[in-house]
């Protein structure tokens, strides 16, 4: 009896932590955003072949935002969710493809003398990886 109330207890408690909220990153400042700022070529690798999208990250009362274009969606997506997770500088916006809003998060990785990308559409139902080159 005393192993199964010790399981009950695990269960519950670990049901507990996962329903705690995730809290929210908070907006990144544009000095601990240096080396991403400017503008970006990000090149990856899809499906239909090789892909460049323009990034350009800059400062704008005291945050970081941006914007981000392509050849197949050359109107700028405004991005004005963008934080930091360890090195990393993740961004969030919403574009909207055949009136459906898709959420993406773009993810910029210092490595080495070179910056990667990661794109993630959808919550993870299409991802892409990539390199990021100043511009």
């Amino acid at each position: 009896m005393l192993k199964l109330h010790k399981t009950l207890v695990l269960v519950l408690a670990a049901v507990a932590v996962m329903m705690l909220p995730i809290a929210a990153a908070a907006q990144v400042k544009p000095e601990d955003a240096a080396k991403f700022m400017g503008g970006w070529a990000l090149g990856m690798e899809t499906p239909q072949g090789a892909m460049t999208m323009n990034l350009t990250l800059k400062a704008d009362a005291g945050k970081v935002v941006g914007s981000i274009t392509s050849d197949i969606a050359p109107d700028a997506q405004a991005i004005t969710d963008v934080a930091k997770a360890g090195e990393a500088l993740v961004l969030k916006y919403t574009m909207d493809i055949q009136g459906n809003s898709v959420p993406v998060k773009i993810t910029l990785t210092p490595a080495a003398d070179k910056m990667t990308v990661s794109f993630d559409f959808a919550d993870g139902q299409f991802m892409l990886d990539g390199t990021a080159a100043k511009k």
